[in-house]
């Protein structure tokens, strides 16, 4: 069994150090990662924290899965 199979479906993998957030597109030096690809930059995160957070954790709007911060 190789590593892709594995890997739950929709997986994405990101090339270390290069983070480019879902929301507003751009190249980012920091961003909130899920291990299915989602990334979401600060700035981002602050605006739609009301609806992905409640508090010390988030959630990937992606796959749903619980993400501590």
């Amino acid at each position: 069994m190789n590593d892709q199979e594995k890997r739950p479906k929709g997986y994405r993998k990101r090339r270390s150090g290069e983070y480019i957030c879902h929301c507003c597109k751009q190249k980012q030096e920091f961003c909130w990662s899920c291990p299915c690809g989602f990334m979401i930059c600060k700035d981002c995160f602050e605006e739609n924290k009301w609806g992905i957070s409640n508090g010390p954790t988030w959630i990937c709007p992606d796959c749903e899965r619980i993400r501590m911060m």
